[in-house]
């Protein structure tokens, strides 16, 4: 009888070890701040990474005695112990500030850089937001905090998710910082100046916001049906239409609020539809 066994190689196999540009340790602070005009915070440093990322407007970050020019959609890394502050000057920036433990060698090459991230790497920022707004219990605005709690029910795997994405946004920085090439600039990312798809249904939201909003106007305009606009749109932001309107309109609503009471201690009987921009649907939210 045929024995194939008699005719199997045995065959040696080797396991590669996978070396680690950057290992994100701990996750220190998540924070999405909207800025008021002129709003200053008091110079700090502390013993791990922080980076500031522009997504709105222009802003300022005082690094080491310098005032350094943080414009929309640049990411400045700031290094442990380096004392730092933010100042908003006369615009209304919002920043994305992240603060990390991370002791690989690598990192050192991103102290005091300041690169401008095209909108291929945009995703990654998104996500680490994204993750921890479902993950952590995020105060709408606190630049004093200084301890991240998990909510009771936290998503699932939304710790390592935003270690992945930091570490991977970082590798590709990197990859630039090493290998630049003066064709390939980095660009800076605007909704008002890209071309993306998703970023002028960005640019029409935010046009709607004190004005009704029908749905089937947008894809008119567009020149897209409703199905595939919709499905395009989630697949790229992780969000419905409808569910970036609304944050549009109540992250304009919280602009005028900051506005009225700039110290942030509002009243209750304040928060009243009849003060926030006009929020009119002509579907239900769930497209």
């Amino acid at each position: 009888m045929y024995n194939r066994r008699m005719e199997t190689e045995k065959k040696t196999f080797y396991m590669h070890k996978i070396s680690n540009l950057f290992n994100i340790r701990k996750i220190v602070t998540v924070h999405y701040q909207a800025l008021e005009k002129n709003y200053l915070f008091p110079e700090e440093e502390h013993d791990f990474w922080e980076i500031n990322y522009a997504d709105k407007e222009d802003v300022f970050i005082g690094v080491g005695g310098t005032r350094i020019q943080l414009k929309q959609g640049e990411i400045l890394f700031i290094k442990p112990n380096q004392p730092h502050f933010v100042e908003s000057g006369d615009k209304e920036p919002n920043l994305f500030i992240v603060s990390f433990l991370c002791r690989s060698p690598s990192m050192e090459l991103f102290a005091d850089k300041k690169f401008s991230v095209p909108e291929s790497y945009r995703y990654l920022l998104q996500n680490i937001m994204s993750e921890a707004e479902d993950t952590f219990e995020l105060p709408d605005f606190d630049p004093h905090l200084t301890e991240l709690k998990l909510k009771e029910s936290p998503n699932l795997g939304g710790e390592q998710l935003i270690k992945n994405a930091l570490e991977s946004l970082f590798i590709y920085l990197l990859r630039v910082l090493l290998n630049r090439n003066p064709s390939k600039e980095f660009f800076i990312s605007k909704i008002a100046d890209s071309t993306a798809l998703e970023d002028a249904i960005v640019r029409i939201l935010n046009s709607k916001i004190y004005d009704k909003f029908r749905l089937e106007d947008l894809c008119e305009q567009l020149h897209y049906g409703t199905t595939q606009l919709c499905t395009f749109f989630k697949k790229k932001t992780g969000k419905t239409i409808y569910q970036t309107y609304l944050k549009l309109k109540i992250d304009e609503a919280k602009r005028l609020i900051r506005k009225k009471f700039p110290l942030r201690k509002l009243p209750t009987y304040f928060v009243s539809t009849r003060r926030l921009p006009f929020l009119s649907f002509s579907k239900n939210t769930s497209v």
